[in-house]
């Protein structure tokens, strides 16, 4: 519906009211006389009217009677009339009441002058005007009651003056405030650009991180994949050196050169058994690092993501921020042609207060002037009451215009007074953005000079893995030679067994003497063959810490991604950072905030 408060309204011209008296009797049914222009087409389902003064909407007629069908008339100006029943009109004298023409679609085609309702006997300055000219107390009470209302109208218009100076003065301030607000929200916008740069370095800088951490279990999983050959190079060499051992006891005699080369054999053994013990404790020290590392890493990727949760919550505060102060912005200009319009007000009603003035000094005239004409001296007073009664119905209007206007800028203040509470909580939220940042970036420095100790450690773990194949490389060589000297011992020891019998009185005493002690000599490679295949199994037995446990590959229920080598609560974390429907659980993650609490709120409907 269109209201009567829309300066815009250009059709109002389109229906002409005619013949408007200034009051009616309540008792007669009323005649109204009205002309449609040629810019007008009439419709079955238009009606005129009766409605107070100072409404504002279409629904606030008294009473209303369909007009007169007249589709016939097309391009041409036609008058029409209507008969109001008595039944129907108002009771009230003291309001003001005008004819509204209003069309099928519920629009304000045509507004008539104001007029009110006043029974005959009610009257007073109508029955003043059938008196005669001559000086009666009538007639004196007539020109003090007008001078009184017209005394009260100055009044009224000066308190209207002042209210309209209070409301210029609120304006201009919640025009001050209404700029500061627009420089604040454009200096948290560059603020916001600023977080979204930093978010997305902070972004670039985790999967760096994440890159680097999986070459690092890559090159662990390597050196553990080297470490697990040389164990087993190592196992057959000390088979091999086993099998040596016995071809050794099996033999008679050993040289002196042969057991120096052992004994230098088996002590290079025992440092490379050493060395891949340190080996593994370092690299036990070096998985317990990674996993640090690992827990580090979740721990950002953690916050980050509630980074990320406050930036999207600040981008949505912003918006209704901006939301805020275009509908202010609307307001201020709404109420600044409100306040427009009352100034026209206010000269009109200084026009109205000189008119006023003219007709008391024309009054005061025609009291001195006694022959002046009967007929002369009734219209002056027909029109003074006209007018009087017009200046009423303007004085009534513009204040209830104006307590309209003052009730707005009261609730416009009140809005802004919010919307900068609403300001300072998005500053405190920035401020805290800006701290949770901060401390995001010391802990990636921290996790990367962490990455390049780790980085300076994998060096040394690769020099000393480097040094462990050149001392097996050599121990190869050593083994070598040390087979071909069981073969020539095997050819010695048979060279030996098959000489003659007649030799073997002088080499018995050799083997059994008690000064070579050969069975002390066995007896201690018996004991040393049997230390030693314990000591191996201890040192070459692979244990269940080092084999790496399968991980387990976690599936998330919305989006059905798997994730391997994340734990539970990792999970958790991911499935809530999705934007889930609480009612038909679908997955809403492309939606905007407004767009999922819309279809939220249509589940709730």
């Amino acid at each position: 519906m269109e209201t009567l408060a829309d300066p815009a309204a250009r059709t109002f011209s389109q229906v002409i009211f005619s013949d408007v008296l200034h009051s009616y009797p309540p008792s007669t049914p009323v005649t109204c006389c009205y002309t449609l222009t040629e810019a007008f087409q009439p419709h079955p389902r238009d009606w005129v009217g009766i409605f107070k003064v100072g409404w504002s909407s279409a629904k606030d007629y008294h009473t209303f009677v369909w007009v007169e069908p007249c589709l016939d008339v097309v391009g041409e100006s036609v008058s029409r009339k209507t008969v109001f029943k008595d039944y129907y009109l108002p009771k009230d004298e003291v309001e003001f009441y005008q004819f509204c023409y209003i069309d099928s679609s519920g629009q304000v085609r045509g507004a008539s002058t104001p007029f009110c309702f006043k029974s005959p006997e009610g009257r007073s300055l109508d029955c003043s005007l059938d008196c005669s000219l001559d000086c009666s107390p009538d007639d004196d009470l007539l020109v003090i009651t007008t001078q009184e209302q017209v005394e009260q109208s100055v009044r009224e218009k000066a308190d209207l003056q002042k209210e309209l100076d209070g409301i210029q003065e609120e304006n201009k301030s919640l025009k001050s405030a209404l700029q500061k607000d627009q420089q604040e929200a454009a200096i948290f916008k560059e603020q916001r650009e600023q977080k979204e740069k930093e978010k997305s370095r902070l972004v670039s800088e985790l999967e760096q991180i994440k890159e680097q951490n999986g070459n690092l279990k890559s090159t662990a999983q390597m050196q553990v994949q080297e470490m697990d050959r040389l164990r087993e190079e190592l196992l057959v060499q000390s088979t091999k050196q086993l099998e040596i051992q016995q071809q050794r006891n099996l033999s008679v005699s050993l040289d002196e050169a042969s057991i120096e080369k052992e004994t230098h054999t088996r002590e290079k053994y025992d440092r490379a058994v050493a060395k891949i013990n340190q080996l593994k404790r370092e690299r036990e020290e070096m998985r317990g690092r990674l996993d640090a590392q690992s827990e580090e890493i979740i721990k950002l990727n953690c916050c980050l993501r509630e980074g990320q949760r406050e930036l999207l919550k600040t981008k949505d505060g912003v918006q209704l921020l901006q939301v805020d102060l275009l509908s202010s912005e609307k307001e201020n200009e709404r109420l600044a042609a409100e306040l427009q319009r009352l100034k026209d007000a206010t000269h009109d009603t200084e026009d109205v207060r000189r008119e006023n003035r003219e007709l008391c000094r024309k009054l005061s005239q025609q009291e001195t002037q006694q022959d002046v004409p009967d007929d002369q001296l009734r219209v002056q007073c027909q029109t003074l009451v006209s007018q009087l009664q017009d200046a009423q119905a303007t004085l009534a209007a513009e204040k209830e215009e104006s307590g309209k206007a003052r009730r707005r800028a009261e609730a416009l203040h009140e809005e802004l007074m919010q919307i900068g509470k609403r300001l300072e909580t998005v500053v405190m939220t920035c401020d805290q953005e800006q701290r949770k940042s901060s401390k995001y970036e010391l802990q990636l420095s921290e996790a990367l000079e962490a990455i390049a100790d780790k980085d300076d450690v994998l060096q040394d773990k690769e020099h000393v893995l480097r040094l462990v194949k050149l001392e097996n490389e050599e121990l190869v060589r050593e083994n070598q030679n040390l087979r071909r000297d069981v073969e020539e011992l095997r050819r010695v020891n048979s060279d030996l067994l098959a000489a003659p019998s007649a030799c073997s009185p002088h080499v018995q005493p050799d083997a059994t003497s008690p000064e070579g002690n050969p069975s002390s000599s066995r007896g201690g490679e018996q004991q040393q063959q049997e230390e030693t295949p314990d000591q191996a199994d201890d040192l070459y037995q692979p244990t269940g810490g080092l084999a790496e446990p399968q991980e387990e590959a976690l599936l998330c229920r919305h989006c059905q991604e798997s994730f391997p080598g994340i734990t539970r609560q990792e999970l958790e974390q991911h499935e809530e950072s999705h934007r889930v429907c609480p009612f038909c659980t679908m997955l809403c993650d492309n939606m905007d905030q407004s767009v999922f609490e819309d279809h939220v709120y249509g589940h709730e409907l």
